[in-house]
């Protein structure tokens, strides 16, 4: 048997994979979720903004894993890994939002809607985080309606994509669309609801339990194996060594727990396979969507290719000649694939 701590997108991938790649053992998935396993990036942008409802997030009806011989059970905690009685264990615990004191914080499909009718009730919103999950929240709130104030320690939107043509451009988008935004700042105004987007911490504690590698996440290698046999790692959780870029990294992005799932289904099902991928993620605040590919760790030099403020712009980071990573908006999809040839090609001569 197959058993699956956590129910997110990793866990419903890895089902899926490992079905349609002919793997015929059980399956069992136990997440701390009420919730089938469901789409997050939905959470803070459509579903947010009413334009989704809870069954459109879901990457599966629930009724579709009892189908494909996997038992799920929801609201369940798993404290250790002497309780799952499988000779295969992937843990896909992913992670929990930093709190802040006196925040709200927002991770879950409950969250969203929580703050969905509140939003409906509320004239004014704090926002705390320049990250992802804050932009994309002062967004969707200001869309609702809401006057929000968007407070960030950084000088920067998404300070640490290092792009400062980017975050520029969204600065004037999130000012010309009413937010009131405050950047190097610490000084929180009162409103009727304070949201904090300031980070995740993995959920490492069954692994630490469990004697495994734990560092920034817990350790894997290209195929997801973790330092005990028979238990893997995917997902938010997971510090896995990517050969692309030749170092270990934890990547808390959709694509990646997707990525993971589908590899990790495959491998178990008997294929060769293993982390081989130039990764890649994405955003979208006001309409406007961007996506980050490749790793711009130690690049000394950047290059802009185009205008943000336009609509259609790369940014590219390379350590000498070599292109390491890029940020892009407005690309067509055969664009985006030569960018990433770019960034493997440049990723193999900096190592």
């Amino acid at each position: 048997m197959i058993g699956i701590i956590g129910g997110g997108l990793a866990a419903a991938k890895l089902v899926e994979s490992y079905r349609d790649a002919g793997g015929g053992d059980a399956i069992t998935i136990w997440t701390l979720d009420d919730h089938p396993p469901y789409h997050r990036p939905p959470l803070s942008k459509r579903l947010l903004r009413g334009e989704a409802e809870p069954d459109d997030a879901l990457v599966h009806p629930a009724d579709w894993y009892a189908d494909h011989g996997a038992e799920l059970h929801l609201d369940h905690v798993v404290d250790s890994l002497d309780d799952v009685p499988a000779d295969t264990i992937v843990i896909a615990t992913g992670a929990r939002p930093r709190p802040l004191p006196g925040a709200t914080t927002f991770r879950t499909l409950d969250d969203s809607l929580a703050l969905r009718e509140r939003a409906k009730e509320i004239e004014t919103a704090a926002v705390i985080g320049g990250g992802f999950i804050g932009c994309e929240i002062t967004a969707s709130l200001t869309q609702l309606g809401v006057k929000v104030t968007h407070v960030v320690r950084d000088p920067m939107l998404f300070a640490a994509l290092q792009a400062p043509p980017l975050s520029e451009s969204l600065h004037d988008v999130y000012r010309e669309n009413g937010v009131d935004l405050r950047l190097e700042s610490s000084d929180v105004p009162a409103a009727d609801i304070t949201v904090a987007g300031i980070g995740v911490v993995p959920n490492v504690e069954i692994g630490l339990a469990a004697g495994l590698t734990v560092r920034n996440g817990i350790v894997v290698d290209e195929r997801f194996a973790t330092d005990r046999p028979g238990v893997y790692a995917i997902g938010d959780v997971a510090e896995f060594f990517d050969p692309v870029f030749h170092r270990y990294r934890r990547i808390e992005h959709w694509s990646n727990a997707a990525y993971h799932g589908t590899t990790l289904g495959r491998i178990l099902a008997g294929a060769d396979e293993r982390y081989d991928i130039v990764s890649a993620f994405f955003s979208e605040e006001f309409g406007r969507s961007f996506r980050y590919l490749g790793d711009a760790a130690g690049h000394d030099s950047t290059s802009l290719e185009g205008d943000f403020a336009e609509g259609q712009a790369v940014f590219r980071f390379l350590h000498g000649d070599a292109v390491v990573a890029a940020a892009i908006m407005g690309q067509t999809d055969e664009a985006e694939a030569a960018i990433k040839e770019e960034i493997r090609a440049g990723a193999a001569a900096y190592r």
